[in-house]
């Protein structure tokens, strides 16, 4: 059986997202229109972000490894949610798509259960040999 870190899952969950995104965005402003094709990206650019805005939180928790690593983790975890709030209200008030914004904010949802249905399939055949 083929071993695989959690580093090259990250890696692979991470291009596995931006690829989808870009496809998600393009497709859209294809069939349905610039405006929802935007707002996917809009929403996809928040999903990623926040995504790697929170494993480099818990990255520094565990390499620094401050004082009181709880209350480190939970004011960065309401400091992010905060902001992407105000994004998503930003956005919101500015008029984007909310179905496009919504689309693009389960991206990572999407990349996940790809990426978990390709690894067991592909365990399965390992295993069956």
């Amino acid at each position: 059986m083929m071993e695989r870190s959690e580093r090259n899952i990250l890696s692979t969950l991470n291009r596995l997202s931006w690829l989808i995104l870009a496809t998600m965005t393009i497709i859209s402003m294809i069939f349905s229109s610039v405006s929802f094709g935007t707002s996917v990206a809009a929403g996809g650019l928040i999903a990623l972000g926040n995504n790697f805005w929170l494993r480099s939180i818990l990255e520094r928790i565990l390499i620094q490894q401050p004082d009181n690593p709880k209350t480190y983790a939970i004011a960065r975890y309401i400091l992010r949610l905060t902001i992407t709030a105000v994004i998503i209200l930003l956005l919101l008030k500015v008029g984007i798509n909310i179905i496009g914004l919504l689309t693009g904010l389960s991206i990572l949802v999407i990349s996940i259960t790809a990426l978990s249905v390709y690894l067991s399939l592909s365990d399965k055949g390992e295993n069956a040999q």
